[in-house]
């Protein structure tokens, strides 16, 4: 008899993913149902994670920061005061950036990991999270921030890969460096 077996990220990832997986066979097989379940997870997040970013905040004494009605923190590094140009949906941007996990701090992503000269990426306003989507309509050329973002604004209750599990909220350090 064979057994199937994954390897270790997957099997995590698996293990995360079974309390909700639990939760929705639990219940009817209405799709309204398991909707709303989630709904209610997403909701209780967000109070959990609006929690984790006020404790990160108390606890690395930084006071000077933007709250977005979302839930977005924004933590301004540099902010350019020439262009009254932004980024709207659809624009392609190029942008250097540093991801890590609040909780513990752990660099998942980075620009510079992709090996081009600016060590930039370049995609398009509209086709990355919603944190980010909403940032970047905020940024001028030049401008950098801190984001801190709440995991509905980001991978939510599936979470991305090994590293993002689910619920977890990001920060990202981020830097606008051209866009059309």
């Amino acid at each position: 008899m064979r057994t199937l077996s994954f390897p270790a990220p997957v099997r995590a990832l698996l293990w995360a993913l079974l309390p909700l997986m639990l939760l929705l066979a639990g219940c009817k097989n209405d799709s309204d149902d398991a909707a709303k379940e989630l709904a209610k997870l997403v909701e209780q997040h967000k109070a959990e994670d609006d929690a984790t970013i006020q404790a990160y905040l108390t606890a690395n004494n930084i006071t000077t920061y933007e709250r977005r009605d979302s839930g977005l923190y924004i933590i301004w590094q540099n902010r350019s005061t020439t262009g009254t140009t932004l980024p709207v949906a659809g624009s392609q941007v190029k942008v250097r950036y540093i991801g890590r996990r609040l909780s513990d701090d752990i660099r998942f992503d980075a620009s510079i990991d992709n090996g081009t000269p600016c060590g930039c990426t370049s995609f398009t306003v509209g086709s990355v999270i919603e944190g980010w989507n909403e940032m970047l309509q905020l940024m001028r050329k030049g401008d950098k921030v801190i984001i801190l973002v709440p995991s509905h604004l980001a991978y939510g209750p599936s979470g991305n890969g090994s590293f993002i599990p689910p619920f977890t909220p990001l920060k990202f350090e981020m830097e606008l460096i051209d866009f059309q």
